[in-house]
């Protein structure tokens, strides 16, 4: 019984130590679905919402949504009739939705200019396919007046995560852990059948 919990623990260690370069074989990170051709244009900058081949179904009609997630800011004063404040007013904007339609390869290119200065949130939806997509962008410097275009977002995906994340370390931990359990069972259950053969 002892000699088959020894083998238990042992298999076990190696098999989470196995765990461990599955994990790790997920770098590089997979390419994004979408993107922007800039992640951080200024206000008025036309730049490209795209998407790769594939990213929708051929022909598909999209629903393209730009939703402001930082509240831009703007000079100005506030007034109540008899006082008057002056000093930066927080002006929230409401997402802004564009129709465009997926090439024959599922990929799309969408031209963007946002007036505003802040954060932005990108989103392609399959009108058929119901499938979602998004990325951010940072419109910063002076802001232009809005002439009656509209504001677009642009968010690019962040950089690929090339260091070790938590899960990775986690199971790194418990895989050692196994295997130290197992190596210490295994010098145990040795030390006893020499001790037990001596006797």
């Amino acid at each position: 019984m002892k000699k088959s919990l020894a083998a238990i623990a042992l298999a076990g260690s190696i098999a989470l130590i196995g765990a461990v370069p599955a994990v790790a074989a997920q770098y590089p990170a997979p390419a994004a679905v979408v993107a922007v051709s800039n992640a951080s244009p200024g206000p008025g900058e036309t730049f490209t919402f795209r998407g790769r081949a594939a990213a929708f179904f051929n022909n598909e009609p999209l629903s393209i949504t730009v939703t402001p997630t930082g509240a831009p800011g703007a000079a100005g004063s506030v007034s109540n009739g008899s006082r008057t404040v002056s000093g930066k007013i927080t002006l929230p904007l409401a997402p802004q939705t564009f129709s465009t339609t997926a090439a024959s390869d599922g990929s799309f290119a969408f031209p963007l200019s946002i007036n505003e200065t802040g954060t932005f949130t990108l989103t392609a939806t399959g009108l058929t396919s119901g499938k979602s997509e998004s990325a951010t962008v940072t419109v910063e410097g002076a802001g232009l007046a809005n002439t009656g275009g509209a504001p677009l977002a642009n968010t690019g995906t962040g950089l690929a995560n090339t260091g070790a994340d938590a899960s990775l370390v986690l199971w790194s931990l418990v895989g050692a852990g196994a295997l130290a359990a197992g190596a210490t069972s295994v010098v145990v259950v040795r030390r006893r059948a020499k001790a037990e053969a001596a006797a």
